[in-house]
């Protein structure tokens, strides 16, 4: 067969293995949560794309059995134990009816949607990192336009755009429904700028104009969580990354100090809200200054007093914001696991967490650009759980998984040059015997 008709038949292999269309769209748009007919309701137009594009590999047989590769069990273990912890709890609280709906929520994050982002392959995985990102970017570059444009008041802002596009204090919330969730989804979507580029799946010029959108709708989130969590996944890629994802990040951070020097002679001054959220806790090094971080603590002092009377067994699903002398949940995914489902539940948890690391330090050795990925992302996550309550809103799982997918991929793309380069050597070497 010629190298043309090799080619071809290469191509369409690669087109009848590529995603679903359904797939990709509810990649872009996992970040959406008000595209949704009922605020009540968590189930999403990417849901509905994403059960979609479900269906479809299953027709396609496409679906993969492990995941996780070999820690697919371990991963599934983790999961039972955690739902099993918080079954448990919500049957001695003689209410496991919000179990039931908690429980379909988190399988489908958690168990579902590996099934279906997972084993596509480095090249198709890369394309629907494409996808999350330019969803991403996207729609932070609409909240900017909209942020500096719109003149209406919170209410009709509210019924306009969805809930909290727009805060009463001022915040960026954008599609996903809160100023801290956007700031979340936007730390998870950087690496994947910096990642693509060093991949040369996106240009430079492509990488500069989302990364400064993105910088951008950080600020007026005006998140203090996601701003250090920027940072820090920032510093994770500068750690583990290799000499190309270090001179991108190296030179992304002399492009913001210059940008920042120029607006600053220009004087043009922080966002007002990130100033007085977050600009004044760093000026002062005090970080009980930062949004409401005094609140978020007192709770979590409660909840720590709860865990004392209910150790192993805990209240039941969403029954701390009914315990809790603020009306309110803990915001620290640990926390409200060990109140609410006891200590196995936040065993289950942790172990899940756990399996993500394993997967994130291995990829180091067989390819540092996806292992800084998941890292990178994996501990934007990590920060982001200590600050959240239940996390089975699709904007969690979709970056996670599809770093620890890109991971799991690593090294796919040189073993498969090197495998060429060592086919055309042996044919060459086959020639040039026979001519000889």
């Amino acid at each position: 067969m010629s190298s043309a008709s090799e080619g071809t038949v290469a191509d369409a292999r690669a087109m009848a293995d590529s995603p679903p269309t359904a797939i990709m769209v509810g990649i872009f748009l996992a970040a959406y949560l008000s595209w949704r007919p009922s605020i009540d309701i968590m189930f999403t137009v990417s849901d509905l794309c994403l059960l979609i594009g479900g269906a479809q590999l299953l027709v396609r047989k496409h679906i993969p059995l492990e995941p996780f590769g070999l820690l697919s069990p371990l991963w599934f273990a983790a999961f039972a134990l955690m739902m099993g912890g918080l079954l448990v709890s919500s049957l001695f609280c003689h209410d496991p009816t919000r179990w039931i709906i908690v429980a379909l929520q988190y399988s489908v994050a958690w168990v579902v949607l590996p099934f279906l982002l997972m084993g596509h392959g480095a090249a198709n995985t890369n394309r629907l990192a494409c996808a999350l990102l330019f969803g991403v970017f996207l729609m932070e570059l609409i909240g900017i336009i909209v942020y500096f444009t719109y003149s209406g008041s919170f209410e009709d802002a509210r019924a306009t755009l969805g809930l909290d596009f727009l805060s009463g204090s001022g915040r960026l919330g954008a599609f996903a429904t809160d100023a801290n969730w956007n700031g979340a989804t936007i730390s998870m979507a950087l690496p994947f700028a910096f990642y693509l580029r060093a991949r040369r799946v996106i240009g430079l010029w492509q990488m500069l104009v989302i990364a400064g959108v993105l910088f951008y709708a950080l600020l007026l989130s005006a998140s203090a969580t996601a701003f250090g969590s920027m940072v820090v996944a920032i510093l994770f890629f500068v750690l583990f990354g290799d000499r190309r994802i270090r001179a991108y990040v190296l030179g992304g951070l002399v492009g913001i100090v210059a940008l920042g020097i120029v607006l600053n002679a220009a004087n043009v001054t922080l966002p007002a809200v990130f100033q007085k959220r977050v600009a004044n806790a760093l000026e002062a090094g005090d970080i009980a200054e930062a949004g409401t971080f005094e609140d978020r603590l007192g709770l979590a002092k409660d909840a720590w007093q709860r865990v004392g009377d209910h150790m192993f067994v805990g209240v039941g699903v969403d029954q701390d914001r009914v315990i809790s002398p603020a009306g309110a949940p803990v915001h620290n995914m640990y926390l409200l696991l060990w109140v609410e489902g006891g200590f196995l539940a936040l065993v289950g948890w942790i172990a899940m967490i756990g399996v993500g690391g394993v997967i994130g330090f291995t990829a180091l050795k067989r390819d540092r650009l996806a292992g800084a990925l998941a890292l990178s992302v994996l501990a934007t996550f990590l920060l982001f759980s200590a600050a959240s309550p239940h996390m089975y809103a699709r904007l969690w799982a979709v970056p996670v998984l599809l770093a620890l997918a890109i991971a799991l991929h690593g090294g796919e793309a040189d073993l498969r040059r090197r495998s060429g380069r060592a086919l055309s050597s042996r044919r060459m070497r086959a020639l040039r015997y026979a001519r000889g």
